[in-house]
């Protein structure tokens, strides 16, 4: 995932982006780039 070739960050943060991710997901059905 290129969000987390950024850089090594903390655990609790890489949850919030996943989170946010399927939030996006939901939003957006047709995008398949963070499958």
């Amino acid at each position: 995932l290129y969000f987390l070739e950024e850089g090594a960050q903390p655990t609790g943060t890489v949850q919030d982006i996943f989170k946010k991710a399927e939030v996006f997901k939901e939003l957006c059905p047709n995008q398949t780039k963070f499958n």
